[in-house]
Protein backbone atom coordinates (compact mmCIF):
# COMPACT_ATOMS: atom_id res chain seq x y z
CA UNK A 1 0.00 0.00 0.00
CA UNK A 2 3.09 2.58 0.73
CA UNK A 3 4.16 1.86 -2.50
CA UNK A 4 1.24 2.58 -4.44
CA UNK A 5 0.32 5.56 -2.35
CA UNK A 6 4.42 7.03 -3.26
CA UNK A 7 3.84 6.51 -6.65
CA UNK A 8 0.73 7.74 -7.16
CA UNK A 9 2.10 11.13 -5.41
CA UNK A 10 4.56 11.01 -7.88
CA UNK A 11 2.43 10.65 -10.84
CA UNK A 12 0.25 13.51 -9.03
CA UNK A 13 4.19 15.63 -8.97
CA UNK A 14 4.37 15.16 -12.24
CA UNK A 15 1.23 16.36 -13.52
CA UNK A 16 1.57 20.02 -11.42
CA UNK A 17 5.29 19.76 -13.30
CA UNK A 18 3.95 19.65 -16.32
CA UNK A 19 1.38 22.17 -15.53
CA UNK A 20 3.98 24.41 -14.41
CA UNK A 21 6.39 24.36 -17.93
CA UNK A 22 3.86 25.04 -19.87
CA UNK A 23 2.30 27.74 -18.67
CA UNK A 24 6.33 29.26 -18.36
CA UNK A 25 9.37 28.74 -18.47
CA UNK A 26 10.64 30.12 -15.53
CA UNK A 27 8.14 29.63 -12.58
CA UNK A 28 9.78 30.22 -8.60
CA UNK A 29 8.32 26.98 -6.74
CA UNK A 30 7.67 27.22 -2.86
CA UNK A 31 6.21 24.27 -0.30
CA UNK A 32 4.66 25.03 2.92
CA UNK A 33 4.58 22.74 5.91
CA UNK A 34 1.27 21.38 7.22
CA UNK A 35 0.80 22.96 11.25
CA UNK A 36 -1.46 21.06 14.35
CA UNK A 37 -2.14 24.70 15.63
CA UNK A 38 -5.96 24.87 16.54
CA UNK A 39 -8.36 27.79 14.94
CA UNK A 40 -11.48 29.21 15.69
CA UNK A 41 -11.95 29.12 12.30
CA UNK A 42 -15.74 30.69 11.15
CA UNK A 43 -18.56 28.51 11.07
CA UNK A 44 -17.09 24.88 12.14
CA UNK A 45 -15.36 23.40 15.29
CA UNK A 46 -15.81 24.19 18.59
CA UNK A 47 -19.26 25.49 20.26
CA UNK A 48 -19.21 27.03 23.72
CA UNK A 49 -22.36 26.85 25.60
CA UNK A 50 -21.72 29.96 27.77
CA UNK A 51 -24.11 32.64 27.70
CA UNK A 52 -21.19 35.13 27.90
CA UNK A 53 -17.58 34.25 27.91
CA UNK A 54 -17.00 34.08 31.81
CA UNK A 55 -13.87 32.52 31.24
CA UNK A 56 -11.84 30.94 28.40
CA UNK A 57 -13.42 28.38 26.57
CA UNK A 58 -11.64 24.92 26.41
CA UNK A 59 -10.37 25.00 22.53
CA UNK A 60 -10.85 27.96 20.61
CA UNK A 61 -14.01 28.03 19.02
CA UNK A 62 -16.51 30.68 16.89
CA UNK A 63 -19.57 29.55 17.46
CA UNK A 64 -21.82 29.63 20.88
CA UNK A 65 -24.79 27.55 21.19
CA UNK A 66 -27.79 28.41 23.11
CA UNK A 67 -31.62 27.24 23.77
CA UNK A 68 -34.12 29.17 25.51
CA UNK A 69 -37.87 28.15 26.00
CA UNK A 70 -40.33 30.18 23.54
CA UNK A 71 -42.24 31.29 27.27
CA UNK A 72 -38.88 33.39 28.32
CA UNK A 73 -39.28 34.76 24.33
CA UNK A 74 -43.03 35.44 24.69
CA UNK A 75 -44.21 35.91 27.54
CA UNK A 76 -47.09 37.65 26.53
CA UNK A 77 -48.53 36.77 23.12
CA UNK A 78 -47.28 39.15 20.35
CA UNK A 79 -44.80 41.03 23.34
CA UNK A 80 -41.03 39.49 22.44
CA UNK A 81 -38.66 39.44 25.39
CA UNK A 82 -35.54 39.66 22.18
CA UNK A 83 -32.89 39.51 25.05
CA UNK A 84 -32.96 35.93 25.57
CA UNK A 85 -30.87 36.08 22.80
CA UNK A 86 -29.33 39.34 22.19
CA UNK A 87 -27.54 39.60 25.36
CA UNK A 88 -25.67 36.36 24.47
CA UNK A 89 -24.86 37.73 20.60
CA UNK A 90 -23.83 41.05 22.05
CA UNK A 91 -21.52 39.70 24.91
CA UNK A 92 -19.69 37.25 22.58
CA UNK A 93 -19.17 40.39 20.41
CA UNK A 94 -16.16 41.41 21.44
CA UNK A 95 -14.72 37.91 20.52
CA UNK A 96 -15.91 37.54 17.19
CA UNK A 97 -18.37 34.43 17.54
CA UNK A 98 -21.65 34.19 16.27
CA UNK A 99 -24.56 32.51 17.89
CA UNK A 100 -26.19 29.24 17.00
CA UNK A 101 -29.75 28.75 18.45
CA UNK A 102 -32.87 26.39 19.32
CA UNK A 103 -36.24 27.11 20.40
CA UNK A 104 -38.08 24.59 22.67
CA UNK A 105 -41.65 23.58 23.59
CA UNK A 106 -41.16 21.56 26.11
CA UNK A 107 -38.00 21.32 28.66
CA UNK A 108 -37.62 18.50 30.60
CA UNK A 109 -34.68 20.81 32.47
CA UNK A 110 -37.04 23.64 33.06
CA UNK A 111 -37.79 25.19 36.11
CA UNK A 112 -41.41 25.29 36.23
CA UNK A 113 -44.54 23.83 34.60
CA UNK A 114 -44.37 25.62 32.02
CA UNK A 115 -41.73 25.75 28.70
CA UNK A 116 -44.82 27.02 26.06
CA UNK A 117 -46.08 30.37 27.12
CA UNK A 118 -48.97 29.86 29.54
CA UNK A 119 -51.09 31.92 27.49
CA UNK A 120 -50.65 29.28 24.55
CA UNK A 121 -53.14 27.22 27.14
CA UNK A 122 -55.32 29.45 28.58
CA UNK A 123 -56.12 30.41 24.90
CA UNK A 124 -57.55 26.47 24.70
CA UNK A 125 -54.34 24.87 23.03
CA UNK A 126 -54.71 20.82 23.63
CA UNK A 127 -51.74 19.62 25.43
CA UNK A 128 -50.32 17.02 27.44
CA UNK A 129 -48.56 16.35 30.76
CA UNK A 130 -45.42 14.69 31.31
CA UNK A 131 -42.81 13.36 34.00
CA UNK A 132 -39.30 13.55 33.46
CA UNK A 133 -36.00 13.58 35.08
CA UNK A 134 -34.66 12.17 38.34
CA UNK A 135 -31.30 10.60 38.94
CA UNK A 136 -30.08 9.64 35.71
CA UNK A 137 -28.80 13.47 34.49
CA UNK A 138 -29.50 13.01 30.66
CA UNK A 139 -32.92 12.40 31.34
CA UNK A 140 -34.01 15.76 32.51
CA UNK A 141 -33.37 18.25 35.53
CA UNK A 142 -35.82 17.88 38.68
CA UNK A 143 -38.46 15.34 38.45
CA UNK A 144 -42.07 17.40 38.13
CA UNK A 145 -45.32 18.33 36.14
CA UNK A 146 -44.29 19.77 32.72
CA UNK A 147 -46.76 20.65 30.17
CA UNK A 148 -46.26 19.94 26.26
CA UNK A 149 -48.56 21.15 23.32
CA UNK A 150 -50.71 18.93 21.24
CA UNK A 151 -48.47 19.80 18.32
CA UNK A 152 -51.38 18.91 15.87
CA UNK A 153 -53.74 21.49 17.54
CA UNK A 154 -53.90 23.95 14.96
CA UNK A 155 -53.81 26.74 17.35
CA UNK A 156 -49.91 25.76 18.43
CA UNK A 157 -49.38 25.77 14.85
CA UNK A 158 -50.96 29.05 14.33
CA UNK A 159 -49.40 30.63 17.79
CA UNK A 160 -45.82 29.26 16.86
CA UNK A 161 -46.09 30.05 13.20
CA UNK A 162 -46.11 33.99 14.71
CA UNK A 163 -43.40 33.61 16.76
CA UNK A 164 -41.37 31.84 14.15
CA UNK A 165 -41.99 34.67 11.83
CA UNK A 166 -41.34 37.28 14.20
CA UNK A 167 -37.86 35.73 14.64
CA UNK A 168 -37.13 35.23 11.50
CA UNK A 169 -38.12 38.96 11.05
CA UNK A 170 -35.69 40.03 13.84
CA UNK A 171 -32.08 37.52 13.13
CA UNK A 172 -33.04 35.90 10.03
CA UNK A 173 -29.36 36.13 7.56
CA UNK A 174 -28.38 38.63 10.53
CA UNK A 175 -24.18 37.76 10.04
CA UNK A 176 -24.19 37.30 14.52
CA UNK A 177 -26.66 34.37 13.45
CA UNK A 178 -24.37 31.01 12.17
CA UNK A 179 -27.31 27.94 12.30
CA UNK A 180 -30.89 27.50 13.92
CA UNK A 181 -32.03 24.33 14.54
CA UNK A 182 -35.65 23.23 13.63
CA UNK A 183 -36.69 22.67 17.05
CA UNK A 184 -40.07 23.36 18.74
CA UNK A 185 -41.41 19.47 18.44
CA UNK A 186 -40.29 16.83 21.16
CA UNK A 187 -38.89 17.74 24.83
CA UNK A 188 -35.64 19.93 24.28
CA UNK A 189 -36.84 20.29 20.74
CA UNK A 190 -35.21 16.63 19.96
CA UNK A 191 -38.39 15.60 17.91
CA UNK A 192 -38.90 12.93 20.25
CA UNK A 193 -41.89 12.44 22.61
CA UNK A 194 -44.80 9.99 23.62
CA UNK A 195 -47.21 12.13 22.11
CA UNK A 196 -46.46 12.35 18.40
CA UNK A 197 -48.45 14.16 15.76
CA UNK A 198 -49.50 12.82 12.33
CA UNK A 199 -46.19 12.76 10.12
CA UNK A 200 -47.74 15.76 7.82
CA UNK A 201 -48.12 17.65 10.58
CA UNK A 202 -44.76 17.24 11.35
CA UNK A 203 -43.80 18.86 8.04
CA UNK A 204 -45.58 21.50 8.55
CA UNK A 205 -43.76 22.53 11.13
CA UNK A 206 -40.50 22.04 9.07
CA UNK A 207 -42.34 24.67 6.62
CA UNK A 208 -43.25 27.22 9.33
CA UNK A 209 -38.90 27.43 9.84
CA UNK A 210 -38.46 27.43 6.29
CA UNK A 211 -40.89 30.45 5.72
CA UNK A 212 -39.11 32.37 8.61
CA UNK A 213 -35.84 31.85 7.75
CA UNK A 214 -34.81 31.88 3.78
CA UNK A 215 -30.78 32.79 4.35
CA UNK A 216 -30.03 32.12 7.82
CA UNK A 217 -28.90 28.09 7.57
CA UNK A 218 -31.33 25.23 9.25
CA UNK A 219 -30.27 22.12 10.72
CA UNK A 220 -32.85 19.30 11.41
CA UNK A 221 -32.88 16.81 14.49
CA UNK A 222 -32.21 13.44 12.98
CA UNK A 223 -34.29 11.43 15.77
CA UNK A 224 -37.52 11.79 13.51
CA UNK A 225 -36.07 9.48 10.87
CA UNK A 226 -39.42 9.96 8.98
CA UNK A 227 -39.60 13.88 8.99
CA UNK A 228 -35.53 13.82 8.12
CA UNK A 229 -36.02 12.83 4.54
CA UNK A 230 -38.82 15.92 3.73
CA UNK A 231 -36.02 18.86 5.98
CA UNK A 232 -33.17 17.91 3.78
CA UNK A 233 -34.82 17.23 0.46
CA UNK A 234 -35.37 21.45 1.08
CA UNK A 235 -31.83 21.70 2.41
CA UNK A 236 -31.30 21.25 5.72
CA UNK A 237 -28.47 20.27 7.49
CA UNK A 238 -28.21 17.40 9.93
CA UNK A 239 -27.51 17.23 14.17
CA UNK A 240 -27.62 14.26 16.27
CA UNK A 241 -27.90 14.95 20.23
CA UNK A 242 -26.31 11.72 21.69
CA UNK A 243 -23.08 10.76 20.24
CA UNK A 244 -21.59 8.39 22.95
CA UNK A 245 -24.38 5.54 23.29
CA UNK A 246 -23.56 2.75 21.15
CA UNK A 247 -27.69 2.65 20.45
CA UNK A 248 -27.31 5.86 18.24
CA UNK A 249 -23.92 5.47 16.41
CA UNK A 250 -25.54 1.96 14.79
CA UNK A 251 -28.92 3.16 14.59
CA UNK A 252 -27.59 5.57 11.91
CA UNK A 253 -26.46 6.15 8.01
CA UNK A 254 -27.51 2.45 6.52
CA UNK A 255 -29.76 1.05 9.13
CA UNK A 256 -33.30 0.31 8.65
CA UNK A 257 -34.29 2.98 10.78
CA UNK A 258 -32.98 5.45 8.31
CA UNK A 259 -33.00 3.12 5.33
CA UNK A 260 -35.77 5.59 3.47
CA UNK A 261 -33.72 8.62 4.56
CA UNK A 262 -32.45 10.05 0.83
CA UNK A 263 -28.91 11.43 0.29
CA UNK A 264 -28.43 11.02 3.99
CA UNK A 265 -25.02 9.97 3.70
CA UNK A 266 -23.71 12.90 1.10
CA UNK A 267 -25.88 15.68 2.72
CA UNK A 268 -22.55 16.92 4.22
CA UNK A 269 -21.50 18.19 0.99
CA UNK A 270 -23.51 21.13 0.83
CA UNK A 271 -25.33 21.27 4.94
CA UNK A 272 -23.94 21.78 8.33
CA UNK A 273 -23.38 18.65 10.42
CA UNK A 274 -23.54 19.16 14.09
CA UNK A 275 -23.33 16.93 16.72
CA UNK A 276 -23.50 17.04 20.46
CA UNK A 277 -22.28 14.28 23.20
CA UNK A 278 -24.91 11.85 24.97
CA UNK A 279 -23.82 12.85 28.31
CA UNK A 280 -20.65 14.17 29.90
CA UNK A 281 -17.26 12.50 30.02
CA UNK A 282 -18.16 10.92 33.33
CA UNK A 283 -21.41 9.55 32.41
CA UNK A 284 -19.89 8.10 28.89
CA UNK A 285 -17.62 6.45 31.54
CA UNK A 286 -20.02 5.32 33.71
CA UNK A 287 -21.76 3.43 31.41
CA UNK A 288 -18.74 1.76 29.51
CA UNK A 289 -19.00 3.78 26.51
CA UNK A 290 -15.84 3.91 24.77
CA UNK A 291 -14.80 7.99 24.32
CA UNK A 292 -12.86 7.18 21.33
CA UNK A 293 -15.48 5.35 19.36
CA UNK A 294 -17.72 8.61 19.84
CA UNK A 295 -14.84 10.52 18.03
CA UNK A 296 -14.40 8.59 16.16
CA UNK A 297 -17.89 8.69 15.02
CA UNK A 298 -18.15 12.64 14.91
CA UNK A 299 -15.32 12.37 12.14
CA UNK A 300 -16.14 9.69 10.16
CA UNK A 301 -19.52 11.66 9.36
CA UNK A 302 -18.02 14.54 8.39
CA UNK A 303 -18.55 16.68 11.73
CA UNK A 304 -18.70 20.73 11.09
CA UNK A 305 -19.53 21.71 14.52
CA UNK A 306 -19.80 19.95 18.16
CA UNK A 307 -21.27 21.06 21.36
CA UNK A 308 -19.34 21.30 24.49
CA UNK A 309 -21.36 19.56 26.99
CA UNK A 310 -18.37 16.77 27.27
CA UNK A 311 -17.49 18.37 31.11
CA UNK A 312 -14.71 17.61 33.02
CA UNK A 313 -12.39 15.67 30.68
CA UNK A 314 -9.22 14.15 32.31
CA UNK A 315 -5.84 15.26 30.56
CA UNK A 316 -5.30 11.63 29.19
CA UNK A 317 -8.31 12.28 26.55
CA UNK A 318 -7.56 16.16 25.42
CA UNK A 319 -5.54 14.87 22.67
CA UNK A 320 -8.37 12.88 21.24
CA UNK A 321 -10.44 15.76 21.86
CA UNK A 322 -8.21 18.34 20.27
CA UNK A 323 -7.90 15.89 17.54
CA UNK A 324 -12.16 16.45 16.96
CA UNK A 325 -12.14 19.97 17.09
CA UNK A 326 -8.92 20.56 15.03
CA UNK A 327 -10.39 18.38 12.19
CA UNK A 328 -13.94 19.52 12.38
CA UNK A 329 -15.17 20.86 9.28
CA UNK A 330 -12.56 21.99 6.61
CA UNK A 331 -8.76 22.38 7.35
CA UNK A 332 -6.91 23.51 4.68
CA UNK A 333 -3.20 23.17 3.80
CA UNK A 334 -1.97 25.45 0.54
CA UNK A 335 0.91 22.61 0.14
CA UNK A 336 2.66 24.42 -2.74
CA UNK A 337 2.53 27.24 -5.15
CA UNK A 338 4.24 28.20 -8.42
CA UNK A 339 4.70 31.84 -9.11
CA UNK A 340 6.24 33.62 -12.22
CA UNK A 341 9.62 35.31 -11.65
CA UNK A 342 8.82 38.75 -13.54
CA UNK A 343 5.20 39.75 -15.38
CA UNK A 344 4.66 43.20 -17.06
CA UNK A 345 2.22 45.30 -15.82
CA UNK A 346 -1.34 44.67 -17.23
CA UNK A 347 -0.61 40.84 -17.93
CA UNK A 348 -1.67 37.91 -16.28
CA UNK A 349 0.07 36.15 -13.64
CA UNK A 350 -0.47 32.42 -13.51
CA UNK A 351 -0.36 30.81 -10.23
CA UNK A 352 -0.35 27.17 -9.88
CA UNK A 353 -1.52 25.87 -6.42
CA UNK A 354 -1.89 22.65 -4.71
CA UNK A 355 -4.20 22.48 -2.41
CA UNK A 356 -5.09 20.08 0.69
CA UNK A 357 -8.65 19.99 2.76
CA UNK A 358 -7.48 18.01 5.65
CA UNK A 359 -10.44 18.42 7.23
CA UNK A 360 -13.34 15.74 7.82
CA UNK A 361 -15.86 18.16 6.64
CA UNK A 362 -16.88 20.93 4.28
CA UNK A 363 -16.65 25.01 3.91
CA UNK A 364 -20.12 26.09 4.99
CA UNK A 365 -19.61 29.70 4.92
CA UNK A 366 -19.33 31.37 1.58
CA UNK A 367 -15.68 32.64 1.56
CA UNK A 368 -13.44 33.58 -1.54
CA UNK A 369 -9.71 32.90 -2.12
CA UNK A 370 -8.38 36.63 -2.53
CA UNK A 371 -5.44 37.50 -4.03
CA UNK A 372 -2.85 40.45 -3.32
CA UNK A 373 0.10 42.53 -3.92
CA UNK A 374 1.69 43.95 -1.09
CA UNK A 375 4.02 46.76 -1.51
CA UNK A 376 7.92 47.40 0.97
CA UNK A 377 5.47 48.81 3.37
CA UNK A 378 2.89 45.43 3.70
CA UNK A 379 0.02 47.52 1.98
CA UNK A 380 -2.33 46.09 -0.80
CA UNK A 381 -1.70 47.64 -4.12
CA UNK A 382 -3.92 45.00 -6.10
CA UNK A 383 -6.33 42.71 -4.45
CA UNK A 384 -8.66 40.10 -6.96
CA UNK A 385 -10.86 37.14 -6.51
CA UNK A 386 -10.19 33.46 -7.16
CA UNK A 387 -12.49 32.12 -9.84
CA UNK A 388 -12.56 28.84 -7.81
CA UNK A 389 -15.12 28.37 -4.79
CA UNK A 390 -13.81 27.10 -1.55
CA UNK A 391 -17.00 25.43 -0.91
CA UNK A 392 -16.42 22.87 -3.17
CA UNK A 393 -12.89 21.96 -1.76
CA UNK A 394 -13.94 18.45 -0.20
CA UNK A 395 -11.60 17.00 1.55
CA UNK A 396 -8.43 15.75 -0.55
CA UNK A 397 -5.73 16.90 -2.04
CA UNK A 398 -6.12 18.98 -5.69
CA UNK A 399 -4.80 21.38 -7.72
CA UNK A 400 -5.65 25.07 -8.53
CA UNK A 401 -4.49 27.72 -11.29
CA UNK A 402 -5.50 30.86 -11.40
CA UNK A 403 -5.12 33.78 -14.01
CA UNK A 404 -6.12 37.10 -12.15
CA UNK A 405 -5.05 39.95 -14.87
CA UNK A 406 -3.04 42.80 -13.41
CA UNK A 407 -3.89 46.38 -13.61
CA UNK A 408 -1.51 48.52 -16.65
CA UNK A 409 -1.35 51.25 -14.26
CA UNK A 410 0.71 49.00 -11.39
CA UNK A 411 4.08 50.88 -10.99
CA UNK A 412 6.99 48.81 -11.68
CA UNK A 413 8.82 47.04 -8.58
CA UNK A 414 8.96 44.06 -6.38
CA UNK A 415 5.70 43.04 -4.37
CA UNK A 416 5.14 40.23 -2.02
CA UNK A 417 2.35 37.85 -2.66
CA UNK A 418 -0.13 37.33 -0.40
CA UNK A 419 -3.73 35.27 -0.28
CA UNK A 420 -6.53 34.90 2.25
CA UNK A 421 -9.47 33.16 2.80
CA UNK A 422 -12.12 35.92 3.13
CA UNK A 423 -15.43 36.10 4.16
CA UNK A 424 -16.74 39.69 3.22
CA UNK A 425 -19.09 41.50 5.60
CA UNK A 426 -18.69 38.81 8.20
CA UNK A 427 -18.20 39.07 11.73
CA UNK A 428 -15.11 37.16 11.67
CA UNK A 429 -14.10 37.56 8.14
CA UNK A 430 -10.69 35.52 7.83
CA UNK A 431 -9.86 31.43 7.71
CA UNK A 432 -6.99 30.41 8.77
CA UNK A 433 -4.56 27.95 7.05
CA UNK A 434 -3.10 25.26 8.60
CA UNK A 435 0.57 26.55 7.35
CA UNK A 436 3.91 27.59 8.30
CA UNK A 437 3.90 30.74 5.67
CA UNK A 438 4.24 34.31 7.48
CA UNK A 439 0.51 36.07 8.07
CA UNK A 440 -0.86 39.30 8.87
CA UNK A 441 -4.32 40.54 9.14
CA UNK A 442 -5.22 37.01 7.64
CA UNK A 443 -3.54 37.49 4.67
CA UNK A 444 -0.57 34.81 3.87
CA UNK A 445 2.53 35.74 2.08
CA UNK A 446 3.50 32.93 -0.42
CA UNK A 447 6.03 34.23 -2.72
CA UNK A 448 7.62 37.18 -4.29
CA UNK A 449 6.42 39.08 -7.91
CA UNK A 450 8.72 41.46 -10.22
CA UNK A 451 6.19 43.73 -12.36
CA UNK A 452 8.14 45.09 -14.98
Amino acid sequence: MQIRIAVLGLAQLLVFSSALDAAEADPVSTCFREVDTLFANPGQGWMSQQRAPWNEPRLPCSVVYIRFDWADAEPEQGRYNWKVIDEVMDAWKPRGATVAMRVMTANAHSSGYYTSPKWLFDAGCKSHDYLSGGDDPTSGGKRIPRIEPDYADPLYLEKHGAFLKALGARYDGRPELEFLDIGSYGIWGEWHTTHPAPVELRKQIVDLYQKAFRTTPLVFMSDDAEVLNYALAHGCGLRRDGVGSPWHEQNWIGSKKYSAVEGMADMWKRAPVVFEWFGNFDYLQSQNWSFDAAVNFMLNNHVNLINDNIGRVPPEAMPQLEKLARLAGARFVLREIAIQKSIKAGATLNLHMRWSNVGVGRLQRPFRLRFFLLDATGNPVFTADAKADPRGWLPGTFDLTESPALPSTLKAGDYTLALALVEPGARNPWFRLAIDAPEKDGRYEVGRVKVE
